[in-house]
This record gives structure tokens, sequence and C-alpha cells, in this order.
């Protein structure tokens, strides 16, 4: 097609455009733009007419290519609104450089300057304002230029009142997402530093990745510090996965659950690892680098989360959630990042922000439940452990305290001599013949005679009577002093007790002291233990004498 011809071509399709029923329906008319590559020689045209026969000189491009480039956009633009403060804006991807030339059929130049580097007219976009005028036709020429693009970029032109009100709203919610993303990071790590659990460590890491990539692609820094490191942005995104294999290895017990699944992330981590240089030294491909990782990151971690919830691990069902809640967005927006679909859905970066702190939020509820299920064991497990404990301080025939039971009060008394306020007497009771029953009648008898024995002592009805079977035959009770001349008429018919119970030959010997008597708790003890040792003397000495006394009868 000639030249001549070819301009006709584009006047004919401007006037087309002009008066369709459709440009008329709206505020303003934006046509799809017209896509070329763009070389750094080029000039855009100085005046309206020219448009036409400049962009017959171009190299027309398909689409934006991923890796980067310089691209001119040119789109015919008409206002049908009496309003003329408007804002032209390129979104959808960071661009490092935009310029916008808004050539007017009234002779009117409009220039403006916007992207990475630009200082910020409106927050998170490059959006500047321009002025149009109803009944004046417009070019709008745009030159992009970027070492790489997220995604296709998009040209919108909107009323000043719409665009500030949109990105007013829009900016709000990134800023309570980033907002709630750093609170849930610090309060895991916080988390962490009390309880030492590795999941919430890296579950922390992983958030507070997640709010520095999304600050990043916001150009959050940018707006606050005049910070800018485009290198630095997919670096971010890129350790996601790092981050979050580490958590739910930890948190879904993935090496014990599912050792296939574990080695397959093992193998994903380090790809990631490999990869993370990526950000700087391949900077036109990292976009795409970076959405292939967290493509099958999200796939792998739903997985192992089915699988570990298959296998009983109760907590995984709030983890697939949440992955869900990411997985949503990115079936729908990652594609577009990898060119294979163009973008279905406008802010596709916010709706990525929003996916990921719905994810993160409910993620900290599966650690909650987690921390919940912890605690529950816990509490069995100290249940448990009170269980075997008071077990372990229990004879098992008498079911009074044990040796054991025993040293342990003793070690907890602290008031001995003139300190002691209220005396208590320590009794050290002896079943002479035990051995002599269990020899003659049996050890089921045997065990009888101490069980019986330990019946007839909680009968007494003293109170604050503490009874423990420090050995096989010897006894312990711990008493009132007060209480002691109960105890003393009760077990002088010890004897005669048992024998009407038919435990013929059963012999007793007690022996006691008080703690006012004595400094310390080994003397306590010693003390009782050198009565009862006097006790059963005087006895044998009385058995002797009783021995002696029949003989001299008989002969």
């Amino acid at each position: 097609m000639s030249k001549p011809n070819l301009q006709h071509f584009w006047c004919f399709l401007l006037l087309l455009w002009t008066f369709s029923p459709f440009a008329h329906s709206a505020e303003i008319a934006l046509d799809s733009p017209y896509l070329f590559h763009a070389d750094a020689k080029q000039l855009p045209p100085e005046h309206f007419n020219d448009v036409t026969q400049w962009m017959g000189q171009l190299e027309e491009a398909r689409s934006v290519s991923l890796a980067g480039g310089d691209y001119w956009m040119v789109s015919p633009v008409m206002v049908n609104s009496r309003q003329s403060h408007w804002v032209v804006d390129a979104s959808n991807s960071i661009v490092e450089s935009v310029d916008y030339w808004l050539l007017g059929s009234d002779g009117s130049v409009q220039t403006a300057h916007s992207g990475y580097y630009a200082p910020y007219e409106f927050l998170f976009d490059y959006g500047r304002k321009v002025r149009l005028n109803m009944g004046t036709d417009y070019w709008l020429v745009t030159r992009l230029s970027s070492r790489y693009y997220s995604s296709a970029p998009e040209l919108a032109i909107e009323s000043e009142e719409v665009h500030q009100l949109t990105n007013d709203r829009v900016a709000m919610a990134i800023l309570i997402c980033l907002g709630g993303l750093l609170f849930i990071a610090l309060y895991n790590l916080l988390i962490y530093i009390s309880i030492f659990d590795k999941a919430f460590l890296y579950y922390g890491l992983y958030v507070l990745t997640y709010f520095g990539g999304w600050a990043l692609t916001f150009h959050l820094p940018a707006h606050l510090f005049n910070f800018h490191q485009l290198e630095l942005h997919h670096l971010f995104f890129i350790s996601l996965p790092i981050f979050n294999i580490m958590f739910y290895k930890h948190f879904l017990q993935l090496p014990s659950y599912s050792p296939r699944l574990w080695r397959l992330s093992q193998y994903l981590l380090v790809a990631c690892i490999l990869a993370l240089p990526t950000s700087i030294w391949l900077l036109p491909y990292t976009a795409i680098i970076a959405s292939v990782l967290i493509m099958l990151w999200i796939a792998l971690a739903i997985t192992c989360g089915n699988v570990c919830l298959m296998k009983g691990f109760a907590p995984a069902r709030y983890f697939i959630m949440a992955f869900s809640c990411l997985l949503l967005p990115a079936v729908i927006i990652l594609p577009g990042n990898m060119g294979i679909t163009p973008d279905f859905i406008e802010h596709a970066e916010f709706a990525t922000l929003l996916g990921g702190t719905v994810d993160a939020l409910l993620l900290s509820l599966a650690l909650a439940n987690k921390l919940k299920l912890l605690a529950e064991e816990r509490k069995a497990h100290i249940e448990e452990l009170g269980i075997a404990w008071e077990k372990a301080r229990l004879d098992g025939l008498t079911r009074v305290g044990n040796r054991y039971a025993f040293d342990e009060y003793m070690n907890s008394q602290l008031t001995f001599a003139d300190k002691v306020v209220q005396p208590t007497a320590l009794v050290l009771l002896n079943v002479d013949s035990l051995k002599m029953v269990n020899d003659t009648l049996g050890h089921q008898e045997g065990d009888r005679l101490l069980q019986n024995l330990v019946q007839f002592l909680q009968a007494t009805n003293i109170a604050h009577l503490k009874i423990y079977r420090i050995s096989g035959d010897e006894f312990v009770l711990i008493l009132p002093a007060n209480g002691m001349g109960t105890l003393t008429s009760s077990l002088k018919g010890l004897t005669a007790q048992f024998a009407a119970e038919g435990l013929k030959d059963c012999q007793f010997s007690f022996g006691f002291a008080t703690n006012s008597d004595v400094a310390e708790p080994h003397e306590w003890l010693r003390c009782a233990d050198s009565n009862l040792y006097q006790s059963r003397m005087e006895k044998r000495r009385q058995e002797y004498a009783d021995t002696r006394a029949g003989e001299i009868v008989s002969i």
C-alpha cells in the first residue's frame, strides 16, 4: 500500500470511529492503541496531521514483549463531555519510562513524562493530568521503555475526579493489605521467639518477603524514600517458594506424612535458590521465571496439603483454603504475566495482592489451629504426667504413699525445734511377723495383712493422718502430736484384733518422735527409728522373761 493511500486509510478509520454510535456513548472514547516498535532515534510527531504519515514509517509490533523493549502506542481520542480535566495513565505493568504526547486537531500539543523513576502525581500509578476539550480530536502517542514488563501495559483516560477517587480507593486497599501483611509477619516472628517453633519462623519470613515484593511492585519505597531498585522486585517473589516450602515442611510435617512430596519440594527449593541471581543478571526474563516457579510452587503446596489432610493432619484444611485463595488470582493473572493469555481483569496486581493477603490470614488461622492442637496435646500430656506422677508416688498394694512420696514430704519440711508452732509426730510402724505369715500362710495372706493394717489405720479417724509404706514390712505415719494418744491406744490392741480376724501370731512394733524435739529432717526419722528399736528390744526382753517364767513354773 502506497503512503498516500495508507494516510487516507488511517484518516478513514479515525473518521469512522469518531462518528460511530459507540464513540458517543461514553464521556471519552479511547480506541485500542496501535502498537509499534520504537527506536532510540525516532521522534514523536509534532502535529495532529502528521500522525498518520508518521505511523506509516514505523515497524508494527504484534504485542509487547515481556522481556522488555521500546514501543510506541498510538490511539485516537475523542471527548464527549464538557469537562476538561482528565488523566492519562499507562497501567498494568511496571514501566521504567513513560512519555505521553497528546496532539489535538486544534493544534494543541501536551507532553508529560512518567514512569518508575519519575515523580508521581498519583499514588501507585503513572497517571498524568491533561486538558481535553469537547469537539477537538486528539491523537494520544505514548512511548514505553522498560527492561521488562510484568504484563502487557494498558492505556486509559479518565476524568480527573473519577481517577482520583478510584486511585484513592485502590491505594487505601493496597495500604491495608500491606499493613496486614506486615502485622502478620511480625506477629508470627514474635510467636517464634516465644515458642521456637520453626513453622512460625518460616511463615513470618514468608509473609515479610511477600510484603517486600508487593511494596516494591506498588513503588512504596519510591514514594516514601525515593528508593528505586528494579532488580530487587522479583528477588522477593522468587524467594516466596523458598520460605513457604520450609514453612509447610514443619507445619504439615511433610517428611513424615509424604517423603516423596518432600523430595519434590526440595527440588523446587533448590531451583528457586538457583534462580535468585536471575533477578539481577537476567532482568528481562525474571518476571517469566518468577511466574513459572510460583505456579509450580502453588500447585505443589496444594497437593502436599491435600495429601497430609487425607492422612489425618486436620490443620491442613486451613492450609488448602489459604492456597486456594492464592491459586484463583494466580490462575487468572500468572498466564498473562508469562505472555500466554491476555489479562482478564482490571487492577490485576491488586487482585493478586488481595489474594495473597487472604492467603496469609488463612495460614495464620492454620497456625492458630495448630497452636490450639498443641495446647490441647500439652494439656492432655500434663494430665497424663500428673496421673503417672501420682501413680509413681503410691504403693501398688496398699494404695498409700510409697518411699518416694515419703522422701518428698520430708524434703518439704523446713520447721523444726523452736520454730515449730504445732508439733507433728512421725511414727515408724513395723510388721514384725510379716515374713512368718508369708512363709507359713503364703504371700497372699501377707498381702491381706498389709491391706487390713492400712484400713485399720485409716479407720482411726485421726485428723491429717498421712500413711507411707517405705519398705516391705515398714510404715511411716505422720500425724499431729496431740493425736498420738488415740493412735497409741489403737496400736496396742492391734495384735488381738488381727488374731480375731484369723491372722494369728501377728506382731507389731512402733516408735515415734516429734519435730519439736529435733533440728533436721534426718534426725526426726533417726529418732523415731531409735525409739522403734528400743520398743522391739523391750518386747523381746519381755518375751524372753515370759518364756523363762514359763520354764520355771513347769519345773
